[in-house]
C-alpha cells in the first residue's frame, strides 16, 4: 500500500536532453542558477498526501450510515466512464452478523432511472485493505481527510492488477454537497501523483433511496 505520494516531476522533463532538443537555456549565470533552483524545487518537493487508514483497525460503527459519492480521479480517463453516467450516488454502510464483514448498499441515479446494488467486503486481519467478495484480486484502501481535520469525508482507493489495471480514488462525504475546497484539494493532491482524469458528480436530480 502507498503511504506517500510520489514527488512531482515536470511533464516532459528529461535530464541532459535540452541541447539535443534545441531548447534555449538561460544565457547568463544568474538566470541559469535561478532556472536550476526552480527545477530542483519542483522535482524535490514531495506531493501532499492524505492519512492512510488501516482497514483492520477501523471502527465500523464510526463509518456506518449514509455516504454521498462526490468525485473521482484516475490516471486514465476510461476508468471514469462509468462514473460519468451518474447524476448522484449514495452508499449505505452496514455491519453484519458475520464478524469482520461490511455490507454496502448503493443507490445510483442515472438519468431518470434508479439502480441499486450491494457489495460485501471482508476485513482481513493484518492487512491494510478490505477485499470485495467475489473479486479477490481487487484491493480497497481508505484514506482519511487529515488535510481539513474533518472526519465527515473519506477517500476510497480501488486497485486491481493487469489486465484490469485499475487504480481509482473516490471521495465520499457525510453531506450531499462537500465544500469546494475539499473537492479542490482532492483533485490537486492526487493530480500531483499523476491522477489527472477528474469527475465531479452533477447532483442535479433527486437522490435515489
Amino acid at each position: 500500500m502507498m503511504t506517500h505520494l510520489p514527488t512531482r516531476t515536470p511533464n516532459g522533463f528529461k535530464s541532459f536532453q535540452y541541447l539535443d532538443q534545441g531548447v534555449t537555456m538561460p544565457k547568463n549565470l544568474a538566470s541559469l542558477l535561478l532556472y536550476v533552483y526552480s527545477m530542483w524545487v519542483v522535482v524535490s518537493q514531495p506531493c501532499p498526501t492524505y492519512t492512510a487508514l488501516s482497514a483492520d483497525s477501523l471502527n465500523p460503527e464510526e463509518y456506518r450510515g449514509r455516504w454521498y459519492f462526490s468525485a473521482a480521479v484516475s490516471g486514465r480517463e476510461e476508468e471514469l466512464q462509468w462514473f460519468r453516467m451518474m447524476d448522484s450516488s449514495v452508499y449505505t454502510m452496514q455491519t453484519t452478523a458475520v464478524p469482520q464483514t461490511i455490507l454496502l448498499n448503493v443507490d445510483i441515479r442515472i438519468g431518470n432511472n434508479c439502480m441499486r446494488s450491494s457489495m460485501t467486503y471482508k476485513v482481513l486481519s493484518g492487512r491494510n485493505d478490505v477485499q470485495l467478495e467475489g473479486r479477490p484480486q481487487r484491493q480497497t484502501f481508505f484514506w482519511g481527510g487529515a488535510q481539513h481535520n474533518d472526519s465527515d469525508y473519506i477517500i476510497v482507493q480501488e486497485t486491481e492488477p493487469a489486465p484490469a489495471a485499475l487504480d481509482v480514488y473516490t471521495l465520499f462525504g457525510r453531506k450531499k454537497v462537500l465544500p469546494d475546497d475539499v473537492i479542490k484539494d482532492f483533485q490537486e493532491i492526487l493530480a500531483c501523483q499523476g491522477m489527472t482524469a477528474f469527475f465531479r458528480l452533477p447532483q442535479t436530480q433527486e437522490l435515489c433511496s
